[in-house]
């Protein structure tokens, strides 16, 4: 299959899964760290307050305590959760305006930008409240959006309205609509005939004035 070559050019079917990668512990030995648009884990790891957390022993003695660590912190700072969402969103940004350039027209790339709207107010309403909020329909997010932030900015207006008739009239009620083609009640994909394009460029408007909202603009200059 020509498929994953970037990985490795003889990567098969027939290769042996590296269970030890499952393991959250086992990679703390290789020094790797992912990315958050362009900047390493590794670095903002070390701009949280909340370190120390999985002990030299756990790391060191990887076969004898590998079920020790189980990938997840809990009780960070609220200032460490608020460097952790806004990292998570700025990569997610990143993400979306690269695989415009390579699907353009894909339903995957719908939803990678509507993620992305969705962690960037959930990540604006984190700094204003406080608190996490869970749900998924964009239409209610944004409206308490507005609602926290009390926001009366001219280059915000309609982001509100697009989320909440995208939900109603496009997504059907339906949060996972770009994401599964089946959902509850015998309800399915019928998006075969959108313009894909048409829904980008105004998410892409979107993020842009939630981005400028945050005073984030300098991270992507």
């Amino acid at each position: 299959m020509n498929i994953f070559k970037t990985i490795d050019e003889k990567i098969s079917y027939t290769d042996i899964i590296q269970l030890d990668g499952a393991y959250a512990v086992a990679h703390m030995n290789y020094g790797k760290s992912p990315e958050f648009n362009k900047m390493s884990g590794k670095d903002i790891e070390k701009s949280l307050s909340n370190k120390g957390k999985i002990s030299k022993e756990v790391i060191e003695n990887v076969v004898d305590s590998i079920n020790e660590f189980k990938g997840t912190e809990k009780n960070l700072k609220k200032e460490d959760r608020i460097l952790l969402w806004e990292n998570y969103w700025l990569e997610y940004i990143n993400a979306f305006d690269n695989i415009i350039k390579l699907l353009p027209n894909s339903v995957v790339t719908v939803y990678i930008g509507r993620h992305a709207i969705e962690i960037g107010i959930k990540y604006l309403l984190l700094k204003k409240t406080r608190q996490i909020e869970y749900g998924h329909d964009l239409g209610c997010l944004s409206n308490l959006l507005f609602t926290q932030y009390n926001i009366k900015d001219e280059y915000m207006k309609w982001i509100n309205e697009f989320c909440s008739i995208l939900g109603e009239y496009i997504e059907g009620g339906n949060i996972e609509y770009f994401r599964y083609p089946e959902y509850k009640n015998n309800a399915f994909f019928a998006g075969t005939g959108l313009d894909i394009e048409w829904i980008i460029y105004n998410f892409s408007i979107i993020i842009l004035k939630l981005i400028h909202f945050a005073n984030l603009d300098s991270k992507f200059e």
